[in-house]
C-alpha cells in the first residue's frame, strides 16, 4: 500500500462507489473520458519498493482515473553501467472481456534516460489502456488496495 495522502496532500480521494460503473457495464469506446495524462514529481521510497531500492520520482494521473497510471523511478539495475538505471511499471487495473479476466497490468521497463522511462510508461499506457480514465468499481477497489 503506498500512502499517496503524505506523497502529494492534493491527490484526490477515490469517488464514492455509488457514482462508479458496474464492473459488468463496458462502456462504449465513445463514452471513455480523454486520456489526458501529466507527471506528478515527486521522491519517495513506496511501500511496494522498499525492498528493491527502487526510489519513485513520479507518477503519471490522468484526470478522472482512480488511481495512478504509471510509476518511474530510479534504482538498482543489475546490467547497468553505474548499477542504477531508470524503471517504470504501469498501474492500470485492466477490466475484464472476452479474452482475459480483470487483472493489474504487469508491463514494466527501463531505459538509461529519465525522459526515455516516462516516454516509455507514457506510450505503454496510451497504446494498451486507453480507457484507463473510465471509473469502473473494480478501478477504485483497486485505488484502495494499492493506494490509500
Amino acid at each position: 500500500m503506498h500512502e499517496l495522502s503524505t506523497i502529494l496532500p492534493d491527490w484526490p480521494d477515490p469517488p464514492p462507489e455509488a457514482t462508479c460503473i458496474p464492473d459488468g457495464q463496458p462502456v462504449p469506446r465513445e463514452q471513455w473520458p480523454a486520456l489526458n495524462p501529466v507527471w506528478r514529481d515527486f521522491q519517495a521510497a513506496l511501500e511496494a519498493d522498499r525492498t528493491t531500492g527502487l526510489v519513485a520520482t513520479g507518477l503519471l494521473f490522468a484526470e478522472g482515473a482512480i488511481a495512478p497510471l504509471a510509476v518511474v523511478g530510479l534504482g538498482p539495475v543489475p546490467s547497468a553501467r553505474y548499477g542504477r538505471g531508470w524503471l517504470w511499471r504501469c498501474g492500470v487495473h485492466v477490466m475484464a472481456d472476452g479474452e482475459q479476466p480483470a487483472h493489474d497490468c504487469t508491463e514494466n521497463g527501463r531505459s538509461t534516460t529519465h525522459d526515455g522511462a516516462r516516454d516509455a510508461a507514457l506510450c505503454h499506457v496510451g497504446a494498451e489502456h486507453p480507457d484507463a480514465a473510465v471509473p469502473y468499481i473494480a478501478r477504485r477497489w483497486h485505488a484502495l488496495r494499492n493506494w490509500n
